[in-house]
């Protein structure tokens, strides 16, 4: 594991400014949308921002599965395919405490002050840490009146999408598959 952290430490850093950089831009746009009181504009603003910070994973941790088939095919290191989903839980370790302390708080969050307080802070680290979601969470209304950002699981499904674009992007990269290039690739363009 010393190894793991040695060599990937920076990666998991770079993930978490980007995550918070993205977090802060999504949830501007969030509260700028939320606040005008279209939904359907705000779910698309905060799909967007989703969208661009798992853009953001995959390149990032494409690039390590990349280099890291470089150290493997000349034996330097043996092949880990689940490095990418280490990465991704490590650097998600803020959005799962985050969840937990909301699913704790939210127990009782009527019969006490501090769970009540917590359940408060949880829901502010949240934008911090995952203000791309904002827009979508605080949009999306049940029959019960209640929205998406009042149920404790939301928490944890949020975390799922970037823990699976880390895992497929490590393997793509390992595997030098470009699923994002291709889009962008002036050779395959043809002149007219």
């Amino acid at each position: 594991m010393k190894v793991f952290f040695h060599k990937y430490s920076y990666n998991i850093v770079k993930n978490l400014v980007n995550q918070f950089a993205i977090s802060l831009f999504g949830a501007m746009l969030s509260m700028v949308t939320t606040a005008s009181g279209n939904t359907g504009f705000a779910i698309s603003v905060s799909i967007f921002a989703i969208v661009f910070y798992l853009f953001l994973v995959y390149i990032t941790t494409w690039e390590i599965g990349a280099k890291d088939r470089v150290s493997v095919d000349v034996g330097k290191m043996e092949y880990r395919p689940h490095t990418g989903l280490l990465i991704a839980l490590v650097s998600n370790i803020p959005n799962f405490l985050i969840a937990i302390l909301y699913f704790v708080s939210s127990l009782f969050p009527d019969t006490s002050k501090v769970a009540g307080t917590i359940n408060f802070l949880s829901g502010i680290f949240s934008m911090i840490f995952q203000g791309m979601y904002t827009g979508l969470l605080m949009s999306i209304r049940f029959s019960s009146g209640l929205y998406l950002i009042n149920m404790w699981w939301a928490f944890f499904v949020i975390i799922i999408p970037g823990l699976v674009t880390s895992w497929i992007a490590y393997y793509t990269g390992f595997k030098n598959f470009r699923m994002i290039a291709p889009l962008f690739d002036k050779k395959n363009q043809t002149r007219k």
